[in-house]
């Protein structure tokens, strides 16, 4: 998992980053770039007298070029007199480059006060590859017609210019030093006022996932990004909250397999009829008329919402859809709007569910010299069309097909308590049910008896597994 890093240190990081290399550059053209200038005009300036000085201690002979050595211990003796030169010692090599130590000169003084750990052998320090706070650089010794006849090494002290880049470097530092700090300081307030609010918007964010629709921002208030970024949460989150509602408002009236269904949809009219093979539960409040003629309506309705309350909650554990009540009935569906691999087993499954249930619903209102009532079901299967119907103003989602009417059918056949299924549903059960065959009956609008089989129960093994 990537290790989250706080918005306030990215943006103190960031502060910091900026100030490093803002001093860095201010150093650079006022600190470096001058101490290097300051070094080649040194060297500009002992190149030159050593151009113009140690040739006039040169005496051309028939043997060879020889130089004073005097002249040139007069060069680097009294080369400090010269402002910005400060010539340590010059070694002196012939053509072939041969030191020769007689002719080299040696500032004894101004080596120990450079580097006192340093012979002032010039044997020794034409050996030596470093010497601290000295430079070197060679001088090639030509005569007026040309002919070279050696060079010179000078070792020239920058001791005066390096202190003056280390007190500039501290200096500098220190500058870096505080402006970092105060830089930091300022960003980790500047960046507390802006990630603070932010951090509360990621808190309120993380709220609306989990489920938490009254979860609100508390920088609406500010005049900035983030206070339109948080407004539009909230606005977010009161559309959220108004679909939740409305989605749980549309679960208490359709289906909530038909409520999903509904919500995926791009559009609210694109739910075309689709041929499934379902399975369809009708049942019937038995002795309705009867019951009502001697309650009030709301009474009655307390009656079948008590019932109904049970439908409801056994439809949806056995996964079926309860697609409308009718009075004191009810049609549910398994396999649309979500197909099942075997939809009759779940149906019979769940009237048998409802019927125990609705038993101990009037057992607990016969307790309390309530009326009770009973419910006749009827199961059927076969070929429907699902879809919406209706016109473009008002559509209802439902089932169409001989498969729903013959269902209705047996329902009506169905006493108190008895759960009745036709042929086709009795085919399609596995083995574990405790089935009852029924006298074939001739059904309204059906040209031959229909075979009926009654569902008693569950065989002990099936219901214990």
């Amino acid at each position: 998992m990537t290790r989250r890093i706080p918005l306030r240190y990215t943006i103190a990081g960031f502060a910091a980053a900026l100030v490093v290399l803002a001093t860095s550059l201010v150093a650079l053209f006022t600190v470096i770039l001058p101490w290097r200038e300051k070094l080649r005009a040194q060297e500009r300036l002992a190149q030159q007298l050593v151009h113009t000085a140690l040739p006039l201690g040169i005496d051309m002979r028939a043997d060879g070029a020889h130089v004073d050595p005097s002249r040139v211990q007069d060069l680097v003796i009294n080369s400090g007199r010269v402002a910005g030169v400060g010539l340590v010692y010059a070694l002196l090599f012939d053509e072939h480059g041969a030191l020769d130590s007689n002719t080299s000169a040696v500032n004894a003084e101004m080596l120990a006060r450079v580097a006192p750990k340093v012979s002032a052998d010039p044997a020794v320090i034409a050996k030596t590859k470093h010497i601290p706070g000295v430079r070197r650089r060679a001088v090639n010794l030509v005569t007026p017609d040309g002919h070279r006849i050696g060079r010179v090494e000078l070792g020239i002290s920058s001791k005066a210019i390096d202190a003056d880049l280390r007190r500039a470097l501290d200096r500098d530092a220190a500058v870096l030093g505080v402006t970092l700090l105060l830089a930091v300081m300022g960003a980790f307030l500047v960046a507390g006022r802006i990630a603070q609010p932010l951090t509360d918007l990621a808190y309120a964010m993380g709220r609306l996932r989990r489920g938490d629709f009254d979860a609100r921002s508390p920088t609406v208030k500010r005049k900035d990004e983030v206070g339109d970024l948080a407004r539009a949460f909230d606005e977010m989150a009161q559309g959220l909250r108004e679909r939740e509602r409305l989605k749980g408002t549309l679960d208490r009236y359709v289906s909530g397999d038909v409520a999903q269904r509904i919500l995926a949809e791009a559009s609210d009219l694109s739910l075309p009829g689709e041929n499934r093979h379902v399975a369809v539960l009708f049942l019937d409040v038995r002795g309705f008329t009867q019951i009502s003629e001697k309650m009030p309506p709301e009474e009655v309705m307390a009656l079948l919402n008590a019932y109904f309350d049970v439908v409801v909650d056994r439809v949806a554990e056995h996964g079926g859809t309860l697609h409308k009540f009718m009075g004191d009935a009810a049609l549910c569906v398994w396999g649309a709007p979500r197909e099942l691999p075997d939809p009759e087993c779940a149906a019979v499954k769940c009237a048998l569910a409802i019927q125990s249930g609705a038993a101990e619903v009037s057992r607990e209102r016969i307790r309390r010299n309530l009326p009770a009532a009973q419910l006749g079901i009827g199961i059927n299967a076969g070929p429907v069309v699902a879809g919406n119907l209706g016109a473009s103003r008002r559509l209802e989602y439902t089932v169409i097909g001989d498969a729903v009417n013959l269902a209705q059918r047996i329902e009506s056949q169905a006493r108190g308590g008895e759960i009745l299924i036709s042929q086709s549903v009795q085919e399609k059960l596995p083995r574990g049910f405790d089935l009852s065959a029924r006298t074939a009956v001739q059904l309204k609008g059906r040209s031959q008896p229909e075979p009926i089989w009654e569902v008693k129960g569950l065989i002990a093994s099936t219901e214990a597994a």
